[in-house]
């Protein structure tokens, strides 16, 4: 199995980071305003799990190319594609909800219809292996096509 990181966008990163800066930032005058017990636990608790959450999804971000399925993962959510339901694949940059870190994604055409979106750090790598575990998948640059 091949294991391909998703490409991270630095103003993505960003994005993510300020307004959790913001929140944690809030927290602590309402701390220092010396609240009950409970709530210093829920503040904490919350900041803590939001936090986890997103450091979780940027670590785990991943594509798995194995012999006859692709497997994305990102936190706690995990898609799978059969690799011959595979009809094409195209260079985007769809900001449409995905497991992808980056805008600089493809598009993957599967199953009647059906598209995922990732953004693996070295497509060309991504792309070979999927076409390799694939009888009827070509690439042409960075697209991919099923061969009729």
């Amino acid at each position: 199995m091949l294991v391909f990181p998703s490409k991270i966008d630095r103003w993505l990163l960003a994005l993510t980071a300020v307004p959790l800066a913001i929140s944690m930032g809030a927290m602590v005058p309402a701390l220092l305003s010396h609240p009950p017990l409970e709530a210093v636990l829920l503040i904490v608790g919350i900041e803590v799990l939001l936090l986890s959450f997103i450091t979780w999804t940027f670590r785990s971000t991943r594509y798995e190319v194995a012999d006859r399925e692709l497997i994305a993962r990102s936190g706690p959510f995990r898609w799978r594609i059969e690799i011959a339901g595979i009809e094409s694949i195209r260079p985007t940059r769809n900001p449409l909800s995905s497991p992808a870190l980056s805008l600089d994604r493809l598009e993957i055409r599967y199953g009647s219809g059906r598209k995922l979106l990732v953004s693996p750090a070295d497509r060309i790598g991504f792309l070979d292996a999927i076409t390799a575990r694939s009888g009827g998948l070509r690439r042409v640059g960075e697209e991919v096509r099923r061969e009729n």
